[in-house]
């Protein structure tokens, strides 16, 4: 904490000294003022009656919240490096990176701070500089409200993040949950690694850390139980693709070793070839005159219509989001509307890269796999300005 402490005791003789350039001003007010148990105030009030409406409208001007999700979500693939790796020297690049991007985030709640100071001295801002304000603000508030559930990410910078909490204003350290959030749960990511046969203090004390524990488990195994058979739900689960990764692979593992069970899933195969037959039959024109009995085409294996389920998760002037589940995938299509450009990224976990989309007649596709009960992440780009961003399960 000494080194992160000595930072801002440097910004605070930076701001003392009146050295600071216009565009940073807010920025430096807002961290002294967020952390003036420890740095008190000098030189807070001349700086701020230094600025006039012009400056902090351009500084309005320059911002765009939405860019700081990115950044944070490049924060957590960082992070993930952080923990997947062997440490050294490459670690500690990706460890200073990834901290960069949640001090991102610092440094607008640190403007924000300094705009409500600076509104306390000179009167509230008006008209579109008023605008401006309330939209970053409720553009940081959407941004907090899809990634603060996912602070976990950053669990493997925890030392950073304690040492950024700890020089915060007791009053300041519940908002910035991008250094407070899961901030103690370093044994959850040991626990990943090698579960432990007795879990830790802070594991059983944690309730967060156990959820996430709960969750962890049921991704990687099903719950383990020997029916005799499966049931018709279950049936009816896998013939409509509505079942996880896990289950599917436990219904081949049985059907492995149990005649009835197998004969039930030919039984889906076969019925759903017959019904692509006969909707096939339907499409084909009579022929004028048969004198002969035609061969029936090959058929590829595997080629029995898969019956589809497609939920419209979003639809907007420009583009619409449709997921679509199989019997053993999902997919997510992105159709672009009114002839806008559209592009999109999907990510299914930090420390991931987009899956890559593929260009289809319908719009851009993703391919989701077969994991059941998971959450991805969208974003979408109209055009080369506005951006879109959603969570989603499937």
């Amino acid at each position: 904490m000494n080194d992160t402490l000595s930072r801002y005791q440097a910004r605070r003789e930076q701001l003392v000294r009146g050295g600071a350039p216009k565009n940073d001003s807010l920025v430096l007010i807002g961290d002294i003022l967020r952390r003036g148990e420890r740095l008190g105030g000098e030189g807070v009030e001349r700086a701020l009656r230094g600025l006039s409406r012009e400056d902090i409208d351009a500084w309005l001007r320059a911002q765009k919240p939405e860019a700081l999700q990115p950044a944070l979500l490049r924060a957590a693939e960082e992070a993930a490096e952080v923990a997947l790796g062997d440490g050294g020297e490459e670690a500690e690049l990706w460890r200073t990176s990834s901290v960069e991007g949640l001090t991102a985030r610092d440094r607008a709640e640190s403007a924000l701070r300094a705009i409500s100071q600076w509104e306390s001295l000179h009167g509230p801002l008006e008209g579109e500089t008023a605008r401006r304000l309330n939209s970053f603000r409720e553009g940081l508030g959407r941004l907090d409200t899809a990634l603060r559930p996912k602070a976990r990410w950053f669990i493997p910078l925890n030392p950073q993040r304690r040492a950024e909490r700890d020089v915060l204003d007791a009053a300041e350290r519940a908002r910035a949950w991008w250094f407070s959030d899961r901030a103690e749960c370093d044994d959850f990511m040991a626990a990943l690694g090698n579960k432990p046969e007795r879990p830790s203090p802070h594991l059983e004390g944690c309730a967060a850390c156990r959820a996430d524990l709960s969750s962890t488990a049921s991704v990687e195994a099903p719950p383990k139980r020997q029916p005799l058979h499966l049931s018709e739900e279950e049936l009816w689960r896998f013939d409509m693709g509505m079942m996880s990764a896990s289950e599917l692979a436990w219904v081949d593992r049985h059907t492995e070793d149990c005649l009835e069970c197998a004969q039930a899933i030919w039984a889906l195969e076969e019925g759903d070839d017959a019904i692509e037959q006969a909707m096939e039959e339907q499409e084909r024109p009579a022929p004028a005159a048969r004198s002969s009995r035609s061969a029936e085409p090959a058929r590829r294996p595997g080629a029995a219509r898969h019956p589809e389920q497609r939920d419209v998760l979003e639809e907007r002037r420009e583009f619409r989001v449709v997921l679509v589940r199989e019997r053993q995938r999902a997919r997510l299509l992105i159709q672009p509307l009114a002839g806008r450009t559209v592009t999109a990224a999907v990510f299914l976990a930090p420390g991931k890269p987009s899956l890559k989309p593929q260009q289809g007649p319908e719009g851009l596709q993703f391919d989701l796999g077969t994991g059941g009960g998971r959450t991805a992440h969208l974003m979408v780009r109209v055009g080369t300005s506005e951006i879109f961003e959603r969570d989603f399960t499937f």
